[in-house]
């Protein structure tokens, strides 16, 4: 019996005939670009879908120029009713009279159907590389905000400061990871945070609740010089974290709800200019995948999805999204099975516009045969 072919390998892996499927159509929208309300810069995207179906897209309204914290940022939206056809107009969210806020990342409550907004508020002068250690929150700390919708966006709570919870008053700042965020099987709130600590070194961490956002607990560092994280369970309730850390992705794995963390390894299938990442998993009948979207590049640009049928062990080549430049970005499945990515991309530079496109899992897998 012949070995199978790398083709074959991988039909059997995700499925088959590939060839005798009939190539789907990409849909692709430009929902934020520079200058538009009179806004410099749009930058950092966060998406989700509410349990009636509606998209929230976050992201930065960056005032005055692209930079982050500690300049004068606000947090923009626009929803969609439709999967991503049409959108409603851009509406700020949150504006603060003074410092900034952004870095917003999304979750889903799938008992209550809430919607959390966390993000970063930096009072004036204050970003991740001018906070100060010595207090839980204040002046200058830069802090950890959340806010709540119950009814898909068209109202939002007053922000919650959940920094005195989260926050060793030694460490020097910390701040939650845009894009989207996961509930657990358990039912746990996941939020990747970055934090540097007493002595400087920057790590990856997950902030988590086990009541419904009431109560907040920091789980161990994951690995040093780990940076913007992103976590995704694995079959059997195992919590992947796919980090930011050089030029390859940093993976490290958890079997305590995403507390405790094994070793980083680097996974160089996944290679990363440095960037915000997307993941998610993707379960539809016998199909239990992982969705992964970055700039696959040693610089900002190719924009590219890539998935594994082997809980990230091998992954696909990727199909690329935006081959120019491109940054940041996120990844959900619609609960039509559909696949949704927000992400930043630009002709010259990776910020002139946030996208959002929508493809179904057979234009990513038709990258195989490419």
């Amino acid at each position: 019996m012949k070995p199978p072919t790398r083709r074959s390998a991988l039909m059997l892996a995700f499925g088959s005939p590939l060839l005798a499927r009939k190539a789907p159509a990409l849909s692709r929208v430009d929902l934020f670009r520079q200058g538009d309300g009179g806004v410099h810069t749009y930058r950092i995207p966060s998406l989700i879908e509410t349990r009636s179906g509606t998209l929230l897209a976050v992201v930065d309204a960056r005032h005055d120029s692209p930079t982050d914290l500690p300049a004068r940022i606000s947090l923009a939206m626009r929803t969609s009713r439709d999967r991503g056809k049409t959108w409603s107009a851009a509406a700020i969210i949150r504006r603060v009279p003074e410092g900034g806020v952004g870095d917003p990342s999304l979750l889903l409550d799938r008992q209550s159907g809430r919607v959390w907004c966390f993000h970063a508020y930096g009072p004036p002068g204050i970003g991740f590389d001018t906070a100060k250690a010595g207090a839980l929150t204040g002046a200058g700390t830069l802090q950890v905000h959340a806010m709540f919708t119950d009814n898909d966006g068209a109202a939002w709570s007053e922000p919650l400061d959940l920094t005195p919870q989260l926050k060793d008053p030694a460490w020097q700042a910390m701040f939650a990871t845009s894009g989207t965020n996961i509930q657990s099987g358990a039912r746990r709130y996941l939020i990747p945070v970055v934090v540097r600590d007493a002595q400087g070194v920057v790590s990856s961490r997950n902030a988590y609740s086990d009541d419904a956002g009431k109560t907040w607990r920091v789980g161990a560092a994951i690995g040093p010089e780990t940076d913007e994280s992103h976590c995704v369970e694995l079959a059997g309730g195992a919590i992947m974290q796919n980090m930011r850390n050089g030029k390859s992705r940093a993976v490290a794995l958890s079997n305590d709800g995403g507390v405790t963390f094994g070793a980083v390894t680097h996974d160089e299938a996944l290679v990363d200019p440095g960037c915000n990442a997307g993941i998610t998993r993707y379960r539809r009948g016998q199909r239990d995948l992982l969705i992964f979207t970055n700039a696959a590049s040693v610089r900002r640009r190719n924009l590219s999805v890539k998935l594994s049928a082997d809980r990230g062990k091998t992954w696909t080549p990727g199909r690329t999204i935006h081959s120019g430049p491109a940054a940041y970005s996120t990844v959900i499945v619609l609960r039509d099975g559909s696949i949704a990515v927000l992400y930043e991309r630009g002709d010259s530079f990776p910020a002139e516009r946030i996208t959002f496109t929508r493809f179904n899992l057979d234009w990513a897998e038709s990258s195989q045969l490419s």
